[in-house]
């Protein structure tokens, strides 16, 4: 039985460079364009389960979300369908996957499963449109459906070359979110936007366990804030600049007005995770995360953004990351939907 193709989305800008690393990384056949940030590849071996493998381990860094494709159709073809139609045919696909599943005991039927609508690009079709009359077809099915953490995912991608619908084992989904895109709501403590990039690692990650925690180019404190109020008992915010009123009334904030190399150069304790955000060039941040790596206790967790660009990323990410395997273990690396142009990196202390 061949496997079926997977959508896969990424951001705009390294759609390119995500087909490069699948087809450097994977046994692939053929790489379709769907829209601006999705596509969806079909390989000579394997499927979504080895794709989903490739980027938990950090070989596809610029993949946000999977989706297994069951049917798909070039949007000229389906031009003057309207969003009824289309919700039609997309439910014809998926429910000729739901009973095929059924059949083989891998779904109850109704059991909850999630329902992904989204776009990628300027398509003729509002997702929502097609959410609404797919949703009461479902429905009417018995299809019970829920906002999310369903084990199957139903997912619609209306692009501006194609459209795409299939049913999902969320496991190999990477993102709970319709094409990876979380969404974080802005809360009144929050005193920057980068807060959302370490929010939502920790929607794919648990929080590293431990007490003493480093922020390198703290200011003005967001990464602090949220290590304070998930659990560490103190954080050294490590920034020449000044940090938020807020996070330095939070107490167990040590602000240390100095530049990470010359903190790291003197700090005299072992500490339980080090985190860095600073705007520098991706070869920098990994050689200054290897001069800090003897500050963590062994094991200890280091979590780093790379800003990459669009100057081959594939290359620069490649270089940084083999230079902070001298002294770490890598055990995630993506480009999430809070990252610009730069990829995240947890690494444990070898």
């Amino acid at each position: 039985m061949i496997d079926l193709p997977v959508l896969f989305s990424t951001t705009a800008d390294y759609y390119r460079f995500a087909v490069v690393e699948l087809r450097r990384e994977a046994d692939v056949e053929k790489v379709t364009r769907v829209g601006e940030d999705a596509g969806f590849v079909q390989l000579k071996n394997g499927g979504i389960e080895r794709l989903h493998e490739l980027a938990s381990s950090g070989y596809l860094r610029f993949c946000k979300h999977f989706a297994a494709v069951e049917k798909h159709a070039t949007t000229k073809s389906l031009e003057h369908e309207d969003a009824e139609e289309i919700a039609e045919w997309a439910f014809d696909g998926i429910a000729t996957r739901l009973e095929a599943l059924a059949d083989s005991g891998e779904y109850t039927p109704g059991s909850a499963v999630s329902l992904h609508t989204w776009d990628s690009g300027q398509g003729p079709w509002a997702p929502g449109k097609v959410r609404r009359p797919l949703l009461e077809m479902l429905m009417d099915e018995g299809v019970r459906v829920v906002p999310g953490g369903a084990d199957l995912a139903l997912s619609v991608c209306l692009g501006e070359d194609r459209v795409t619908t299939g049913v999902t084992p969320s496991r190999y989904a990477l993102s709970d979110w319709a094409g990876g895109r979380i969404r974080l709501a802005s809360r009144k403590d929050q005193v920057s936007r980068a807060e959302f990039k370490l929010e939502e690692l920790f929607t794919h990650i648990d929080l590293p366990e431990g007490d003493v925690a480093v922020d390198l180019g703290a200011s003005p404190g967001g990464w602090t804030r949220i290590l304070r109020s998930r659990g560490y008992g103190v954080v050294h915010a490590v920034d020449p600049a000044g940090l938020d009123q807020r996070v330095l009334d939070l107490g167990g904030v040590e602000h240390h007005r100095t530049t990470a190399g010359e903190f790291v150069a003197t700090f005299p304790r072992r500490v339980d995770l080090i985190v860095n955000d600073m705007r520098m060039p991706p070869q920098l941040s990994a050689h200054t995360m290897l001069e800090a790596s003897d500050m963590l206790n062994p094991g200890a967790t280091a979590i780093v953004t790379l800003k990459l660009g669009t100057n081959n990323p594939v290359k620069q990410a490649d270089e940084a990351m083999n230079m902070l395997s001298e002294a770490y273990d890598i055990t995630f690396a993506r480009q999430l939907q809070h990252n610009r142009h730069e990829i995240t990196v947890v690494a444990l202390r070898a």
